[in-house]
């Protein structure tokens, strides 16, 4: 019975009824965000790279594929994306999309993943065609090169150390690690297994770094979960009972709360889909009640409710925002993708 519901609202997904889903409504945002700007960045395939402003959409400049990173300063919005089979870059833009610059990463095919601002310089995590990798104000730096390594999230902590997160191949295993002023420290993954570090964020001056880790399997080879570390110390989430068919996870957010709350977002995988899912210190939360096939890749909160940001279907799909269990869909005949969401006070 399950499957069979679940078949319904995925054939069902693209003509839902205006209780479930606002189509283009220009009121949803002052009604869920009063005095407040969301920011989305992804793409599509008619566009390329995009970020959407509440409802606006505006494309990037530079032909790019995707936009991956957000950040927000001074009245400006900053993105770090990449052109497919060409350079990554960060683009600057003002509050409504207007006034657009460019400035292009160092590096043959490079991509920026994620983007923050300290003390007035750029720094963007990323990795390019031989390795791992940082940009400062787009001058790269090397961190595990001439191997299988990359690197996405970046942040700079009280005492202006630069933390860049990761992973890098030895032995065949892939090696979750977080480079500290370009030095790499390995985090712990199972035995025999394989870890992905992604997403940091230092809260009460306390090192937060979240991605996926993966054990064998006696049936399945490997299961992955969404994991994450306290200052290295490894605590691993929920996906579900085998038995009852859930087999996979993957992690594509991560935000921690000022009571030091750990929320990662992303989907869990049964024999049939792909779910959105968000974990909060490792507890699992389907959205809809798993009756939705799609993926979260952005994660915000909003005096204390989530917002996220994702894809109805998954990869490409629909890009959408929940908030509760309300659904915005940007468009419902675009196809593409979402990356990363930021909101503006």
């Amino acid at each position: 019975m399950k499957k069979q519901l679940l078949l319904i609202s995925i054939l069902s997904l693209f003509s839902c009824t205006k209780d479930s889903v606002d189509q283009k409504s220009s009121s949803f945002f002052d009604e869920n965000f009063l005095n407040k700007t969301i920011v989305v960045a992804g793409s599509t395939l008619n566009d390329g790279a995009i970020v959407w402003i509440n409802e606006k959409k505006i494309k990037l400049i530079g032909d790019a594929t995707e936009a991956t990173g957000l950040f927000h300063q001074n009245n400006k919005i900053y993105v770090t994306g990449w052109a497919y089979g060409g350079k990554g870059s960060v683009w600057a833009m003002d509050l409504d999309g207007s006034n657009q610059t460019q400035t292009e990463l160092e590096g043959s095919f490079s991509e920026g993943q994620r983007i923050t601002i300290n003390k007035g310089d750029i720094y963007v995590g990323g990795y390019f065609q031989n390795g791992s990798c940082f940009w400062k104000n787009g001058f790269k730096t090397n961190l595990t090169i001439n191997a299988d390594s990359m690197s996405w999230g970046i942040e700079v902590d009280q005492d202006n150390n630069l933390f860049s997160v990761g992973y890098y191949m030895k032995s065949h295993s892939l090696i979750p690690s977080y480079w500290k002023n370009g030095l790499r420290k390995n985090l712990s993954k199972p035995k025999h297994g394989d870890g992905e570090a992604k997403y940091i964020q230092i809260v009460n001056n306390r090192i937060f770094i979240g991605g996926t880790t993966s054990a064998p399997h006696d049936f399945l080879g490997y299961i992955t979960k969404p994991t994450y570390w306290v200052d290295g110390q490894r605590k691993t989430g929920n996906i579900g009972s085998v038995d009852d068919g859930w087999q996979n996870s993957e992690v594509f957010d991560m935000i921690v709360d000022d009571q030091e709350n750990v929320y990662l977002a992303g989907f869990s995988q049964d024999m049939d889909f792909e779910y959105p899912t968000y974990w909060k210190n490792g507890n699992k939360y389907l959205i809809s009640n798993g009756e939705i096939s799609g993926v979260i890749r952005g994660i915000e909160a909003i005096d204390g409710e989530l917002v996220l940001a994702g894809t109805l279907s998954y990869f490409p799909g629909t890009p959408c925002i929940w908030v509760g269990e309300k659904t915005y869909i940007y468009d419902e005949n675009a196809v593409g993708e979402v990356w990363d969401i930021l909101v503006i006070n």
